[in-house]
């Protein structure tokens, strides 16, 4: 039987999927070795001193709704409460 290099490709990819697993950065969370996950707290990715920035740090200050003036200062307070959300929804999980 011959392997054509097409299925060895298909094969090395197939198997560093299975080893490496599927990285969702949406999760903010990471699998222990006893199944509990580490959570992680929400994090500004901007900090760059823009909308996004100020929206994100407004929000981790007040905790008040996204209805700014700037459509980037609200899409920064949206990922805080996104991540927030997902912090405490990981907490929940590894409390039951």
């Amino acid at each position: 039987m011959e392997i054509t290099r097409k299925g060895i490709i298909l094969l090395y990819l197939i198997s560093c999927i299975l080893i490496c697993g599927c990285d969702n950065k949406s999760s903010h969370s990471i699998l222990k070795s006893n199944n509990k996950e580490e959570c992680i707290a929400p994090h500004n990715p901007y900090n760059d001193g823009g909308g996004h920035d100020a929206g994100f740090n407004w929000a981790a200050e007040t905790s008040g709704d996204c209805n700014g003036n700037s459509e980037s200062f609200n899409e920064g307070c949206e990922e805080y409460h996104t991540q927030l959300s997902q912090y405490n929804e990981c907490l929940s999980r590894n409390h039951q």
